[in-house]
């Protein structure tokens, strides 16, 4: 992730507040949140989902016949305890359909683990809040992403699922859980960021994230719908403009499944204020990039691991037949090691940048686009050749 808020005007709310609960010494870098050892895991509890999202990267549907019980799940949660694992992303499909996400959530608290929430928002109700605060959910996302019901509900697939959504957000919010609005960038919503950013203040909601759209399960049949490198540019002109000037509002910003954002920062700054380039430039040197492999795993309903969430068919193992800490620290495979030393196997345009070291590509963008996973990835819009950012649309910032 590259949090905008904390490289451009040293806020990174919703993270510190997780550290400080913790007990944690807070540190001011905090992209080094995880690490090869602990990584952050997220994990799929189901398959079920009530929505039909055009994006969907594990394609939800029905809960799968075959998924973790609750048995295995316990003692899953014993494992990444005992790897000191940071934090737990529970995701789906969407994790409140799953009949155990209460038991995880409250023997993850037993055992020191925290746990967070990613998604719809649609059956978070006040009542299903208060349960999530009292087993010690720590934060809940939601995805929204239109300012316009209409235009949400068609991305979803269903009627009244903006409404929905925004009344868990709200719901979790007064629950007194830390919340987020996450947004999914495509050629149709773009335009509405700022719109969104308001709606997060307006609704006292202190963190706002932009996801990059990803090819990969439903999402691969809308590619198109991703960015031009103009349209790209333009958005990180607003979160760029937007960061600093609402460095004083309880609201964080930070975009997700783009490391070349990160790229982009340091450009500006290198320009504008080369005294914050080069904190910026060891913030991000320290976070390394794309986190594939290296501080973020996924593990999926059936309990197959792989690097991302969005690069299933990178499969590491499955750890309800192998040990997670096996697969992941004491017997890594090879593909697993050549992402950990990306400078020396990256080719292409992300081989030869100077910035392979707080960036790297998104590697599933890489593979859809090119075949090959370690190739470049040709959505940036940075140029190595010519070291300098993509031109910018010709329009004012908003």
């Amino acid at each position: 992730m590259i949090v905008f808020s904390k490289l451009l005007a040293d806020r990174a709310t919703v993270w510190e507040a997780l550290r400080a609960k913790a007990g944690r010494q807070r540190r001011s870098d905090l992209l080094r949140f995880s690490s090869v050892s602990s990584p952050v895991v997220m994990w799929n509890i189901t398959r079920a989902c009530n929505l039909g999202c055009r994006h969907c990267y594990i394609d939800a549907t029905t809960p799968h016949p075959e998924e973790w019980t609750l048995e295995e799940g316990l003692a899953f949660i014993d494992e990444l305890s005992a790897m000191h694992v940071p934090i737990v992303i529970l995701t789906g499909g969407e994790p409140l359909m799953s009949p155990h996400l209460l038991e995880y959530a409250r023997h993850a608290k037993k055992r020191g683990l925290r746990m967070v929430i990613s998604s719809n928002g649609t059956l978070i109700t006040p009542e299903v809040a208060q349960e999530l605060r009292k087993v010690g959910i720590q934060y809940v996302g939601v995805s929204i992403d239109s300012a316009h019901p209409e235009k949400h509900d068609a991305f979803r697939g269903v009627d009244g699922a903006f409404e929905r959504a925004l009344s868990g957000i709200r719901a979790a919010r007064d629950a007194g859980i830390p919340t987020g609005l996450r947004v999914t960038l495509t050629k149709h919503n773009y335009r509405e960021l700022p719109e969104l950013i308001e709606l997060c203040l307006a609704e006292g909601i202190p963190r706002f994230c932009v996801y990059h759209l990803v090819p990969t399960g439903r999402g691969r049949y809308i590619a198109d719908w991703d960015l031009t490198k103009q349209q790209r540019r333009w958005v990180l002109d607003v979160l760029y403009e937007r960061a600093k000037a609402l460095k004083d509002e309880p609201i964080e910003i930070l975009t997700t499944d783009s490391p070349m954002d990160g790229v982009y920062i340091l450009e500006r700054l290198r320009r504008e204020d080369p005294e914050r380039f080069e904190l910026a430039r060891r913030l991000l040197v320290a976070a390394g990039g794309c986190s594939i492999g290296l501080k973020v795993a996924n593990v999926d309903f059936l309990g197959n691991v792989s690097p991302c969430h969005f690069a299933p068919h990178v499969r590491l193992g499955n750890a309800r037949e192998t040990p997670f800490s096996e697969l992941w620290q004491k017997n890594p495979c090879e593909q697993l090691c050549m992402l950990r030393e990306k400078e020396r196997h990256l080719t292409g345009r992300c081989g030869r940048c100077d910035y392979v070291g707080v960036c790297g590509g998104c590697r599933q963008k890489a593979y859809f686009y090119t075949g090959d996973f370690y190739g470049e990835d040709p959505t940036c819009i940075y140029d190595p050749d010519a070291g300098q950012l993509e031109p910018p649309l010709d329009v004012e910032v908003l």
